[in-house]
């Protein structure tokens, strides 16, 4: 390996370092009890370290829900690369949310609490927009091809997806901090039936006063 590559390899190790760190901090003291000092005491480094990565503790909160959607969404595209069916893919999408969800409870913690500063948390959501539109072709394919293969009613496939993806997303942002692997697995379970299915019983459909 060549020094250049080393060196390279070493600066990706301890962005990860600070980045993991930043998770950690931000989850237990939310973001504006966190500080600098702090995050840099939990990653064992110096504080100009920190500061030659990222510039300020906002770049670094951005930093951290980028590689968050970004480990997300790319987790979920090698899964459903090997389906073929769109509901075995919407299946897939809530499963791997709950995964996910289970394995990275600090995220949405942070996520909470950024939900309970509205103007901040504007500001964090205009930055990380290009990302999530990025991204968001994911769901836009699966549920298109759905509706085009007759699986699904002819609902407006902005409304759907938004519908879905509150339903998914709830399972990291409400999620109880006793909850366990299995019973994250079992809700996401039941948020594919209701979703799939409905709650009504047979004959008790209703119609849409759209």
């Amino acid at each position: 390996m060549s020094i250049k590559e080393r060196k390279k390899r070493e600066r990706r190790a301890r962005q990860q370092t600070i980045l993991n760190a930043g998770v950690r901090v931000f989850a237990k003291h939310g973001y504006h009890n966190a500080s600098i000092e702090l995050i840099a005491e939990e990653a064992e480094l110096g504080k100009a370290t920190l500061y030659y990565y990222y510039k300020s503790k906002e770049e670094l909160l951005i930093a951290i829900l980028a590689e968050g959607i970004h480990g997300f969404f790319t987790k979920l595209e090698d899964s459903l690369q090997t389906l073929e069916s769109p509901l075995d893919k919407i299946r897939a999408i809530i499963s791997e949310s709950a995964a996910f969800f289970n394995a990275h409870p600090d995220y949405f913690r942070l996520y909470q609490y950024l939900n309970t500063h509205p103007t901040f948390s504007e500001r964090i959501y205009q930055q990380l927009h290009p990302v999530i539109v990025s991204k968001f072709h994911l769901f836009r394919e699966t549920f298109s091809a759905a509706k085009e293969q007759g699986f699904i009613q002819d609902i407006p496939l902005n409304q759907l997806i938004s519908i879905f993806g509150s339903l998914v997303m709830s399972m990291g942002i409400f999620r109880n901090k006793d909850l366990s692997g299995k019973d994250l697995m079992e809700q996401s379970k039941w948020i594919e039936y209701i979703f799939l299915n409905g709650i009504l019983r047979e004959g008790k459909k209703l119609k849409n006063n759209k």
